[in-house]
């Protein structure tokens, strides 16, 4: 006996209201502390949205809503069309809520459950929501679904009075002790329509002691979001007027630029550039969708589709949907027939696209404006300059750790200086392999010279993208020979394995081009080398002049000839160099005895007061960039 007690105690039999207090998270969300940065209506002095961090109980906006979104649904049927005003009152002090529209709800008895409809529509699982006749279009686009709304109102209110005129009669009746207790209605003749809700909310059921400043805020950013969805009436908030005339004005509270804006008769539509991730402020039958639905992702789609589209020829880049998605920020109020939600809270749309009854397709127009009139595609186009440098820099990361595993011995014809004082050491980067026994007999026993035979004309570094250049092992070797690293700013020449970095080539006008793609590879990952005086070039004669027993070199054509212009009456014999190997090697231990006073080091150029310009890094873009444009301005460069 005493088991079958103890059994039975585990059940329980609850009445609808003891149902719904015990469990409020099923019909009206939660009643614990809600704490997020959310945007709030300052409707006092800047008629703005303001973004702060608040915390307020999610439940009691939800018991708020239903009798609010009650008045404007009624606006938009037969019986209320004429419904123009709500006038909102919240008493903070108090902690008393009322909601008045000049609507009116009919004082007639219903003849099959003998009472009034305005009684009868404030209790659980009654209300105009069960009709589903498709004759009967009152209901397709309002917000109430399960008939439950307004009865959970009265439920979680200490005190609720229901007064309503409908032009012809009034009623008043009184719901106290959650709904428990009511008074008798009181009906009188009247003339007026109007109908006015107040109640107290049982705060203690919201885990509150009573109104606080958070909260307000929140039911005011509610009673605006209502005014936004329904700008055919006059909404006021403790008697003064919600000035949103249209969802476009609505939109413009939360940003300053430009609104792109499209809208039909049941689709109005807002977009900007989100500051993070994408962001969407939603409204299905002035129900906010806070988690969105197919809605929202109706009408992403096809603006990720097009601005996709666009980037990929305009740009020869294919970004994933994803991708362009995070930079959206989309402002969404549209009617949907017969809506379902995934909960009596409404926070997510659950009816298909196909069950819409309504629809809308984004104009050409309209994408237009997104490209142009928004910084939209600049914040995409950034993020994806901002992703390519983070693969940039792995890229580099993994090449300058494979870089500095380089066994310099196994580097085919490199042939490294000896000296342990580095900073005396010179590396000569030579034109081709031809050049380079010339300079290697030339430099004798010397331990401070190094060479590296360069393989036909070194990679233009800005034709091509990191992995290309990257890849390129003339690249590597040289970065693995100087001890340089991509993205390692050289503060001191103690960070190389060589003091000078020296271009050799011939003085032709292809040994110049060789002389100007080094610089450029220089000069593009590491510019700072030519302000510590680590770059240079070796000139060697292109022409020799034996002239009353004296040999006179030439660096250029030029000049031999306007020397012989000035000794046209006079006899000589000249040699001509075709390249460097042209030189014996008795010339060459000429060339490079005493080599530090021959060099001519490469310097950036300055100002008067020996301050670096952006001249150097002009004429580089100049001379090898292959952008488009740049093609007429070398000719025209190269004929001065």
């Amino acid at each position: 006996m005493k088991n079958n007690i103890i059994i039975t105690d585990k059940f329980k039999k609850l009445d609808d209201i003891s149902h719904v207090l015990l469990r409020p998270g099923r019909y009206i969300g939660s009643i614990n502390p809600h704490t997020e940065s959310t945007y709030t209506y300052d409707i006092n002095n800047t008629n703005k949205m303001i973004e702060e961090e608040l915390t307020w109980c999610p439940a009691l906006i939800k018991v708020f809503d239903e009798i609010i979104t009650n008045s404007a649904d009624f606006s938009k049927t037969n019986d209320g069309k004429h419904l123009t005003n709500i006038h909102v009152n919240c008493d903070i002090t108090t902690g008393k809520i009322s909601i008045t529209d000049n609507g009116g709800i009919h004082v007639i008895i219903h003849p099959e459950h003998n009472q009034y409809i305005p009684e009868m529509i404030f209790e659980l699982k009654a209300g105009s929501n069960f009709n589903d006749n498709e004759e009967n279009p009152d209901n397709d686009f309002g917000s109430g679904q399960n008939g439950e709304g307004a009865a959970l109102t009265v439920i979680f209110s200490t005190e609720f009075v229901v007064e309503t005129h409908d032009g012809y009669k009034s009623f008043q009746q009184t719901h106290l002790n959650n709904s428990r207790e009511k008074t008798l209605p009181i009906i009188k003749s009247s003339k007026k329509k109007l109908t006015k809700i107040s109640w107290i909310p049982d705060y203690s059921k919201f885990n509150m002691q009573n109104l606080d400043e958070h909260n307000y805020k929140i039911l005011l950013k509610r009673t605006t979001e209502i005014a936004a969805c329904n700008t055919h009436l006059n909404i006021f908030w403790n008697n003064t007027p919600i000035k949103i005339k249209s969802f476009e004005d609505y939109i413009k509270l939360f940003i300053t630029s430009d609104v792109i804006y499209e809208e039909n008769n049941d689709w109005k539509i807002g977009i900007a550039k989100s500051n993070s991730s994408f962001q969407h402020i939603s409204f299905v039958n002035s129900s906010m969708t806070k988690l969105g639905g197919p809605h929202v992702d109706y009408i992403a789609n096809q603006i990720i589709t097009k601005i996709r589209e666009y980037i990929k020829k305009k740009h020869k880049i294919d970004v994933k949907p994803s991708e362009i998605k995070n930079h959206l920020l989309l402002f969404i109020n549209c009617n949907i027939k017969k809506p379902r939600y995934s909960s009596q809270t409404k926070d997510y749309l659950i009816t298909e696209i196909k069950n819409f009854g309504t629809n809308i397709t984004l104009s050409d127009k309209f994408i237009k404006n997104i490209i142009s009139k928004s910084n939209i595609i600049d914040s995409i186009m950034a993020w994806i300059s901002s992703k390519e440098q983070a693969n940039y820099l792995l890229e580099l990361h993994k090449n300058n750790k494979e870089i500095a595993k380089t066994n310099l011995k196994l580097i085919p014809n490199f042939h490294d200086a000896n000296t342990k004082n580095r900073n005396n050491a010179i590396l000569f980067l030579c034109e081709g392999l031809s050049a380079l026994a010339g300079p290697l007999s030339g430099k004798g026993n010397s331990d401070n010279i190094a060479l590296f035979p360069l393989k036909g004309k070194p990679i233009n570094v800005m034709a091509h993208d990191l992995k290309t250049i990257i890849d390129n092992e003339e690249f590597k070797n040289i970065m693995a020979i100087t001890g340089l690293k991509i993205n390692t700013t050289v503060t001191n020449v103690n960070q190389l394995r060589f003091g000078k970095i020296c271009f050799l080539s011939d003085q032709d006008l292809d040994g110049w081009g060789i002389r100007g793609l080094l610089a450029n590879l220089f000069y593009f990952f590491w510019p700072e080398l030519f302000q510590l005086q680590v770059i240079c070039i070796l000139n060697t004669p292109i022409i020799k002049v034996n002239f009353k027993n004296n040999t006179i070199p030439f660096y250029s054509e030029s000049d031999f000839h306007q020397w012989k212009l000035n000794n046209n009456n006079d006899k000589f014999t000249m040699k001509y160099y075709k390249g460097l190997g042209s030189s014996t090697s008795n010339e060459w231990k000429e060339y490079l005895h005493n080599v530090d006073d021959k060099l001519q080091i490469i310097l950036p150029t300055t100002t008067e007061n020996n301050i670096s310009t952006n001249h150097d890094k002009e004429l580089f873009t100049l001379l090898f960039s292959k952008n488009k444009g740049m093609s007429d301005k070398r000719k025209i460069w190269l004929q001065q």
